[in-house]
């Protein structure tokens, strides 16, 4: 979840199928959030199918799909949606990966797992939190509950997701969340190894307690031994959990218009994007410390 930029418009909704209500709690979302748009060919085997700022990638091969982050409920449809525009078929998604249990990422989670038949995979740190609807969260409250979704596999850091010629591997990047995630996808293009790496959120949501949390007690530790792990990550395309984080939407126009190189192939602003995170949370955690003194 990344609430640094004002918030729109609210919107209600209701999921009859998991018998999810969110009627009651008002939950207001960016209108950006939830706007569909056509889904395009991002780099080989990699689309995308989210919406104006939250992603969803969907990875092909003949063998199934893997569908990484959903976003929040009522984005369900517009996904499955844009999974058949490209010609694909969603009862081939076997397995639906998340960078982060946050409701903006995973709320449509449990929808596609049933429209799907598709197995989740979570990290062991975000697993209970996907399970209980993010009752569990250090930080964000009943407001941001979302539908609770079976985890079918829980991954360690190295651990890996396999099908076809597909490899994911987990390197755990906690802070946003215990759990968050950075996959990472190695593939040859045009006879050149190339990294498509799934990209953790690494910012600092307003209110979160660097200093004296007691709910998550590492992690300014987390955060840091992150950056350090995240710089170490050899990344040529660079995708993130939102759009407004690496330019996504600006790059996916390029894209439409025949844009050469791929915008997405970015390993230079995927740096400069570790650097203002790094700053932007050492900034924090020296502003915390300084009121404990």
């Amino acid at each position: 979840m990344n609430i640094l930029r004002p918030w729109a418009a609210g919107a209600a909704f209701v999921l009859a199928a998991t018998g999810y209500s969110l009627v009651s709690q008002q939950v207001t979302i960016n209108r950006e959030w939830t706007a569909p748009i056509d889904p395009v060919r991002i780099f080989e085997n990699v689309y995308y199918v989210g919406t104006e700022d939250l992603a969803s990638y969907l990875i092909t091969t003949p063998q199934g799909h893997v569908l990484v982050d959903s976003g929040v409920a009522q984005n369900a449809a517009s996904i499955i949606k844009g999974i058949q525009q490209l010609g694909f078929k969603p009862a081939d998604v076997k397995y639906l990966l998340t960078t982060q249990a946050h409701f903006d990422h995973v709320a449509a989670h449990a929808e596609l797992q049933r429209l799907t038949g598709a197995q989740v995979v979570a990290s062991v740190g975000d697993a209970e939190l996907m399970e209980t609807g993010g009752k569990t969260d250090y930080h964000f409250g009943a407001p941001y509950n979302f539908p609770p979704v079976k985890v079918n596999r829980r991954v360690k850091d190295g651990d890996t997701v396999t099908i076809g010629d597909a490899v994911l591997t987990a390197h755990l990047t906690p802070g946003h969340t215990q759990g968050t995630t950075t996959w990472v996808m190695p593939v040859t293009s045009g006879g050149v190894p190339t990294n498509v790496v799934f990209v953790g959120s690494t910012s600092v949501n307003p209110g979160v307690k660097l200093v004296g949390n007691t709910k998550y007690p590492q992690i300014a530790e987390d955060f840091a031994a992150t950056f350090e792990r995240l710089k170490r990550i050899k990344v040529d395309v660079f995708l993130t959990a939102h759009l407004s984080a690496n330019g996504g939407l600006e790059k996916i126009a390029k894209l439409r218009t025949g844009g050469t190189p791929n915008p997405f192939v970015d390993p230079s602003g995927y740096a400069a994007y570790l650097e203002r995170s790094k700053k932007a949370f050492e900034t924090e955690l020296a502003r915390q410390r300084g009121e404990q003194r």
